[in-house]
């Protein structure tokens, strides 16, 4: 199989294009342009990456293999309509968009499932990529793509990315949260968030060996409504009793559920 070097476009220059065009770089793969409306972000990711930049869709380079999508999902579709584009793959990078967006024949999703920071470096041979595309020997340039960023890549359609990114979202997001609360709560009596750090990393190193229901821990799966009462007693009334009143109920409630 011959090497593939692709001539790409990059549409967005967020988070996820910050590392994402910088790693297919790395792989030798020729990012042409970095198109974004705002000059300040567009200029900032072509510095790194070496590149031209514009904020006109008119002025997009026509001549590029490959074209992605790391623009917010409220407009993938409004960016791919404007996209005077013949015979060219299209892809967006998102988590919860339907590929059907993009209108053009030639479209996929070349999806990292990853939560982005600028600031924090990334090693991509951890982080798996969901691909899917209209046609199979776009498909296939896909695959191989990603292959080369990574050895964890999945096959998953646009209903399976979905339920996938509803996951992500429990499992990242909502967990990122909880520990903002923490480090709230912590902070109002002068306790550094750093006493946690042990406690977040074996909780989260669990679920590489075991079901989260089998290692689930703490006074609601024990039902110790004791502790439970004085928790709420000292958060008072507020979101934060609220959320901790209905995760409490919540964990009780499964643990019954599966007795």
């Amino acid at each position: 199989m011959s090497t593939l070097k692709l001539n790409i476009v990059i549409l967005g220059a967020g988070n996820v294009a910050w590392h994402l065009a910088k790693e297919l770089q790395n792989k030798e793969q020729n990012i042409l342009q970095v198109y974004n409306r705002s000059e300040k972000e567009a200029r900032s990711l072509a510095r790194r990456l070496k590149c031209d930049c514009t904020t006109e869709i008119e002025d997009l380079n026509q001549n590029a293999d490959l074209y992605i999508l790391t623009v917010k999902d409220s407009v993938i579709e409004e960016v791919s309509a404007s996209l005077n584009l013949k015979d060219k793959l299209i892809v967006h990078t998102s988590g919860a968009i339907d590929q059907d967006v993009i209108k053009h024949k030639r479209r996929g999703v070349f999806y990292p499932l990853q939560t982005f920071s600028k600031k924090k470096k990334l090693n991509f041979k951890g982080i798996p990529f969901c691909i899917e595309a209209s046609k199979s020997e776009d498909y296939n340039t896909l695959m191989r793509l990603a292959t080369l960023l990574s050895p964890i890549v999945y096959n998953i359609n646009s209903h399976q990315r979905k339920v996938l990114h509803v996951a992500a979202v429990f499992a990242c997001n909502f967990s990122n949260y909880m520990y903002m609360i923490s480090d709230e709560i912590l902070h109002k009596e002068n306790i550094p968030l750093d006493i946690l750090h042990p406690l977040i990393k074996e909780t989260a190193s669990k679920v590489s060996s075991y079901k989260p229901k089998d290692v689930q821990t703490g006074p609601a799966v024990r039902k110790d409504k004791e502790v439970i009462d004085t928790h709420l007693k000292y958060l008072k009334k507020g979101k934060n009793y609220d959320i901790y009143k209905l995760l409490s109920e919540n964990i009780i409630h499964k643990n019954n559920d599966e007795l």
